[in-house]
């Protein structure tokens, strides 16, 4: 008889079909394993029965192939379809068990890989881009066009280098940051510890957190004890977190819901807090290893860092689609050209080299890196400003936001709240309002009691920590906080304090009030409850704080005042948050019931004990900020987690709302979802939804809804009535994290193009999920977000959207410079072949180097216009109507410019038509006449394309862009009027006898200029853009009125 021993359960949380997939599978190990099938879950024992178990890792997970399902399932941790009984009846693996999970599981390292700089460079090289760039170099050095290959080439390094030192320099910075190897405690199966290193734990194993605490090197579940944690990596908060042991009981363990049971991979372990023995020793305070590696919440964060969801904007696409149109314009190059020399007598090989040059003229080399340069200036100039991005690809994006949602708390107000006062609730009365929590009547002492008291405060060197809020209340009372000495064998003692309160020493009535259980406050129940011993009576009282919605409603009616909504009501009106007190005495006998089963049961029957408001100002530059996003034609949106009374407040006075009227969305008493008209005073039961968003009534209020009030819409809600909700709300009040992305979401369904300003604490969902999100956190967090301020103002929203529009204008005005220096090379080139001859090298690499790259380099470093945020964003298309129309009537002046060249020289007596010859002789006056006027048109263009006021500064503020173009334009005069002997045999001219026709070059350069110009900015940028644009809004606009949504 075989021993069995448990491997793995796991869950099937995500199936792949890889039925049409080439993938070859990998034989992982060949060991003595059998692969049985249990309802959902797969179990893999340790048998005498040899087996092969075929996996493959997909995108560092590892997927198990069933074969009875015919799929692959993937590979999952113990915290699935296991109850939190078993899981805390675990007493560690036996070396053996160990090593056949580590079969399965891997390695607990979450490696990010660092390649090796060949492997970087034949990735690099391996692009299309540079691929097509070593198909071009082969053209033209089959053409001995020397200089431009070696310009080419010399660039081609510079940038592969570059991207190749980058990107490995990224990869150890990440690799370093990431990959830590340490030393851990287990306890083994036989209650013996050893240390071993991190990388070889797996789920299943139990390990020790020493009292210094550490980092935490997988997700586990907190067996005992408690422990102090800094979560900042994952949720960009800050504020320390008190992790205590699960119940035992039935329940499944959830993630989410168990949260404050397990401790994640990668957060700070600020502190342990272990019981001791009897004997006088100290117990270990214990976790068990529920995912290891790339399973880990870290895992899983490392993970969206190397596989980042691939960036869908259509300035891209379209770019795309226009390499595609030029590449099919090169062809039709390709095979005219071939056609035409076939006929003139050309050998064939020069026939494939001159016509496959063209494909080489119409696709522009340089154009990728050209493409970079707005970016490049971009993030530059937004370091300086103390703000960093991690994804180059959202500056453009950011360019065309027309959204913006805010968080409240820590975003629009300061992160400090400032103690304005209490007020006591006595008999089911309010009292006076005291500013000085310390001076409450002895008839008041259950709120004093529950500030002193329910809290998750902890002592760490020597200061008392922990949640803001937290901190003010205590502190109010004038009390302090010790933590005690842990007396105990196990985990279920009974009355094991957590903490210990104590009145100020010079107070005359002395108290000591022992923290002995605490219920954690959760964002959906809006609520925290503390089970406190007075160490003198040996009486117990729970403490409960929270909403005071959520209190009054946990609360005995008659302990309640009747005028306490009205009371809330007009202290959030002027801003402040306002909290609920609420207690009960119990028996003593009864704590273990209480403690130990669903803390409904403690928190039922309250006593409510008052109101305890804090003030929250509003941050320097809000107000500022709003009013500029609201002039610029902007949605702004507050989406918060806080009351929806303060919410309102603060929105009012910031700016969101402006409106004479406001409604309010949220469940009456009787669980009905009705609106409110909060200056017409409307009755308690509120109004039908109906009646606020049939027609176009709705649009004369400012909208605030709850969190539950749009649960139920999103659920059960009339048809669209969502989309209108999200389209013209303007607060969102008590959201849950997973509420504020659906916000998001919503808003991008309605073609909003979003961005998300928050603080880290509970908008990582809503940063990831925008189009754009800015972290005023300076935790790890902000990974979540691909910009970070450095200073926590909104302020750094306007700076991020003046640099995408400006990054947007240079990126449009650069592809559209390239595609026109490309189309006008082209056409000169064609136009040439046409005549048996063409430019020359140096020609070539005078307009290549001296002129495109030059002014490609140099366009890009315009600022960002520093006035007022234009109402309209720049185009984010092109392949619209305009940029199209824009491109199209620059291409017609440039052909009919050229071709009117050529017909003037042919004009003079002393003219004398290019003859074909095998010498590769292209010295004409078709080729003098051709590139003089061209050189001209490239510097046309890139004036006409620099599009400034008002997303870029003027063109003349760009220094060295302005001082190149004066520059370029003296040479081009000076190489077409009265070149000196030795460059005209350096660019091989055929120069006029006469000065007349370089002059009318001069003159046709200048015409051509004034009429691109003219087309650029009074035909395209004013006509088409402006009052074109203001007719379709229009004719949009009175489409939404008769259809809203």
């Amino acid at each position: 008889m075989s021993q069995l021993h448990l491997v793995h359960q796991c869950s099937i949380s995500k199936l792949v079909n890889f039925h049409n997939c080439n993938t070859k599978l990998n034989f992982f190990f060949k060991q003595k394993f059998d692969l049985l099938k249990c309802r959902y879950r797969e179990i893999i024992l340790f048998s005498n029965i040899p087996f092969e178990i075929r996996m493959i890792r997909v995108k560092k997970l590892a997927y198990i192939w069933v074969q009875e399902k015919g799929e692959f399932v993937r590979l999952a941790g113990l915290d699935n379809g296991m109850t939190k009984e078993k899981l805390l009846e675990r007493q560690g693996l036996t070396r053996d068990e160990q090593r056949v999970r580590q079969l399965v599981y891997g390695k607990n390292n979450i490696e990010v890989p660092i390649q090796s700089i060949s492997t970087l460079v034949v990735l690099e090289v391996l692009n299309p881009f540079y691929v097509f760039q070593v198909f071009s170099l082969s053209i033209w050095l089959s053409d001995n066009y020397y200089y431009y290959s070696v310009a080419i080439i010399i660039m081609s390094i510079f940038g592969i280098s570059s991207s190749v030192i980058q990107t490995r320099k990224n990869q150890k910075n990440l690799h370093d940051t990431i990959n830590q190897v340490e030393l851990v405690t287990v306890r083994r199966a036989d209650g013996h510890f050893e240390e071993i290193e991190t990388t070889e734990l797996v789920p299943g194993d139990v390990i020790a957190i020493p009292p210094s605490g550490g980092i935490a090197c997988c997700d586990a579940l907190l067996l005992n004890g408690t422990c102090v944690v800094n979560e900042s990596m994952l949720t960009g908060e800050s504020v320390p977190v008190t992790k205590t042991p699960a119940k035992q009981n039935q329940q499944q363990l959830n993630v989410k819901a168990d949260a404050p049971h397990i401790l994640y991979c990668g957060t700070q372990i600020l502190q342990t807090r272990k019981r001791k023995m009897k004997n006088g020793d100290s117990e270990f305070v214990l976790a068990l290893v529920l995912r290891t590696g790339f399973l880990t919440s870290k895992g899983s964060l490392v993970q969206s860092i190397l596989y980042p969801p691939p960036a869908d904007f259509k300035f891209d696409r379209d770019s795309y689609k226009f390499i595609w149109f030029l590449a099919l314009m090169g062809f039709s190059g390709v095979i005219y050209s071939m056609y035409h020399k076939s006929e003139s007598g050309m050998n064939w090989f020069e026939i494939y080299v001159k016509s496959l040059d063209l494909l080489t003229i119409a696709i522009p080399v340089a154009l990728p890196a050209s493409m970079t340069v707005g970016k490049i200036f971009a993030l530059d100039r937004l370091k300086r400003q103390k703000i960093s991005c991690i994804n180059s690809r959202v500056i453009n994006v950011s360019g065309s936001i027309n959204c913006v949602c805010f968080d409240k708390t820590g975003t629009l107000t300061e992160d400090g709240l400032d103690m304005w006062g209490v007020v006591p609730a006595v008999g089911g009365a309010f009292e006076a309002p005291l500013h000085d929590a310390s001076l409450l009547s002895s008839e008041s002492t259950p709120l004093l009691y529950g500030m002193a008291t329910s809290h998750s405060l902890t002592i760490i060197d020597n200061d008392v920590t922990g949640d803001p809020l937290d901190l003010k209340m205590f502190q109010a009372t004038g009390w302090s906080l010790e933590e005690p000495e842990f007396i105990g064998t196990n985990h279920n003692m009974n009355h094991a304090p957590t903490a210990i309160v104590r009145t100020p020493p010079d107070n005359l009535i002395v108290k000591q009030l022992e923290i002995v259980h605490q219920f954690q406050f959760f964002s959906h129940l809006q609520r925290m409850s503390v089970i406190v011993r007075d160490i003198d009576s040996n009486e117990m009282m729970v403490y409960c704080k929270g909403s005071p919605e959520t209190i009054v409603n946990l609360s005995q009616p008659m302990t309640v005042p009747v005028n306490t909504m009205k009371q809330l009501k007009e202290y959030t009106a002027q801003g402040y948050r306002v909290l609920a007190m609420a207690w009960k005495p119990i028996a003593a006998e009864s704590y273990d019931e209480i403690s130990k089963g669903p803390r409904e049961g403690a928190e039922k029957d309250l006593r409510f004990a008052g109101l305890i408001i804090l003030e929250n100002r509003l941050k320097d530059h809000a107000k500022e900020t709003i009013l500029t996003l609201r002039n610029a034609d902007m949605k702004v949106v507050m989406i918060t987690g806080d009351n929806i009374q303060t919410a309102i407040c603060v929105a009012k006075d910031c700016g969101i709302m402006n409106k004479p009227r406001t409604a309010e969305i949220d469940l009456n008493e009787k669980d009905q979802l009705v609106w409110y008209d909060m200056e017409m005073g409307c009755d308690s039961q509120g109004m039908d939804l109906k009646i606020l968003f049939e027609g176009s009534h709705y649009k004369s209020y400012d909208i605030a809804a709850t969190g539950k009030a749009w649960a139920r819409i999103r659920s059960i809600g009339p048809p669209g009535f969502v989309a209108k909700l999200a389209k013209n709300g303007a607060v969102f009040a008590r959201m849950a994290s997973d509420q504020k992305q659906q916000v998001i979401m919503e808003l991008q369904d309605l073609g909003f193009v979003v961005a998300m300003c928050g603080d880290g604490a509970n908008d990582c969902g809503a940063l990831k999920a925008a189009n754009v999100g800015i972290s005023l956190s300076e935790a790890e967090a902000s990974v979540a977000s691909p910009f970070t301020s450095q200073n926590r103002s909104i302020a750094c929203v306007l700076n991020v959207i003046r640099e995408g529009r400006a990054a947007l204008v240079t990126s449009f005005g650069i592809f559209k410079f390239m595609i026109l220096y490309s189309f006008t090379e082209f056409f000169s080139t064609l136009y040439l072949y046409s005549l048996d001859t063409n430019l020359t090298d140096f020609q070539f690499l005078y307009i290549d180097v001296f002129l495109i790259v030059n002014f490609a380099f140099l366009f890009g470093r315009s600022q960002a216009y520093k006035g007022p945020i234009a109402p309209q964003a720049p185009p984010a298309t092109l392949l619209g109507v305009i940029p199209i129309i824009s491109m199209l009537l620059q291409v017609i002046v440039v052909l009919t410019f050229q071709t009117i060249s050529v017909q003037i020289i042919r004009k003079f007596p002393w003219f004398e038509p290019f003859h074909y010859t095998e010498m590769n002789d292209y010295v004409s006056y078709e080729n003098f006449a051709i590139y003089t006027l061209s050189q001209f048109q490239y510097i046309t263009q890139a004036v006409t394309f620099s599009q400034s006021h008002p997303y870029r500064g003027r063109i003349y503020e760009n220094k060295i862009f302005f001082a190149s173009i004066l520059i370029m334009t003296s040479i081009c005069i000076y190489l077409t009027v009265d070149p000196a002997d030795w460059l005209i045999d350096l660019f091989e001219f055929r120069y006029p006898p006469s000065i007349e026709f370089p002059c009318i070059v001069i003159g046709l350069a200048a015409v051509q200029f004034l009429i691109s110009v003219f087309f650029e900015n009074f035909i395209v940028d004013y006509l088409l853009s402006k009052k074109l644009k203001i007719g379709l809004d229009s004719i949009l606009r009175s489409k939404r009125i008769s259809n809203p949504c």
